[in-house]
């Protein structure tokens, strides 16, 4: 029988259709989930973790972090098994950590896919380059702040030391590794600017502040209007994590260098706080930083040697009640009614990981 020309155009596209219905119940059967990267992979377990929580707000930490793993994501329908997301069917095992954050939660993807992929901790990154000499990253011990105990953590030391991060629209610079991998980052000077404390002060009979960092005017600042739907931190509050901030005063004639005069006296749960004086001094790589104000603690030191305008530390002058320790090229001292700029400290959360980058300033880590 001859067909017409109507009849195998009608002919063809009942077949397209049946096609398109085949590739279509064939992505579905799958999840529509071949062909993904492995960083397209963390993102689908993200996603579905985010659907998990959506329908379970209980189980949401209220504090600290709770862990998932992907079993349960696949037994209870959000995602398909994780071999079915690679060509070859790769052996994969994986969780999502889930982190309260200020006013919200952050959802991080670990992945382990044996010797092909395994998700790359920001924090394992960086320790792989660890040094014994010549600037970079090196162990050493510190007091745990708000205890007698020290630990293992490792410190930038030097200039040119190549630990630059980009997030959203700001530079970063990490500052040192706390042995439990949360990462220590220091923000530019463009993000804050306040008089330290402009109280009237009984000793001097004048409005030129008090030393005490707990009850100081740049806290409140920092607590009141940095806290707030800005591009800087809607960009990083999701990879923060509040921590313990060291906040002693600390004496002309101090020669510790392991945090344990500065972090005598602690604040619990800040999520943004200034650098101690300690910090500073162990950024030198000159053995004659012996002291806070010895002009040699600006040699071979990347604090030193950025370009920001004069800023903050945290840490008040033990020897009085009105002065305050911060950096212009080199530690000073002065009243902490002055208007100078304020390096806001974070600490990044343990599960940040690597994304791109080498941690110069033009070629910034990446990180998620």
């Amino acid at each position: 029988m001859k067909l017409n020309k109507k009849m195998i155009i009608m002919m063809a596209s009942v077949v397209g259709v049946i096609v398109v219905l085949i590739i279509v119940l064939l992505l579905f059967a799958s999840g529509g989930s071949k062909n993904l990267s492995y960083s397209e992979i963390e993102e689908r377990i993200v996603t579905s973790g985010k659907s998990y929580y959506e329908d379970n707000e209980d189980k949401l930490p209220t504090e600290g972090d709770v862990e998932l793993n992907i079993s349960t994501l696949v037994s209870e329908g959000y995602m398909n098994e994780l071999s079915t997301y690679t060509d070859n069917g790769d052996s994969c095992s994986g969780k999502l950590i889930v982190t309260k954050t200020p006013n919200d939660y952050s959802y991080y993807a670990y992945l382990d896919c044996g010797n092909e992929y395994t998700t790359s901790l920001f924090s394992e990154y960086l320790k792989k380059d660890v040094v014994t000499n010549g600037p970079g990253l090196y162990e050493m011990e510190q007091v745990v702040p708000g205890s007698d105990e020290t630990s293992s953590v490792y410190i930038y030391r030097g200039d040119n030391v190549n630990n630059y991060i980009k997030v959203g629209d700001y530079l970063w610079q990490v500052v040192k590794i706390l042995d439990n991998g949360e990462i220590v980052a220091l923000g530019d000077s463009s993000l804050l600017r306040a008089t330290w404390d402009d109280r009237y002060n009984i000793d001097t009979n004048y409005y030129n502040g008090i030393n005490d960092y707990e009850i100081s005017r740049i806290r409140e600042f920092i607590n009141s209007d940095v806290i707030e739907p800005t591009d800087m931190f809607v960009n990083i509050k999701g990879l923060i994590t509040p921590h313990t901030a060291c906040v002693a005063n600390r004496t002309k004639d101090d020669t510790s260098r392991d945090g344990s005069t500065e972090c005598s006296k602690t604040l619990e749960n800040e999520y943004f706080s200034l650098l101690p004086v300690y910090d500073y001094m162990n950024a030198s790589l000159d053995e004659n930083c012996q002291k806070a104000l010895n002009d040699s603690c600006s040699n071979y030191n990347y604090l030193s040697s950025s370009s920001d305008s004069s800023w903050w530390l945290a840490t008040g002058v033990g020897d009085d009640t009105e002065s305050v320790y911060y950096v212009d090229g080199k530690i000073e001292t002065s009243y902490g009614s002055y208007n100078r700029s304020g390096r806001l400290m974070v600490h990044l959360n343990k599960y940040v990981s690597y994304v791109s980058g080498s941690g110069t300033v033009d070629d910034p880590y990446v990180i998620k």
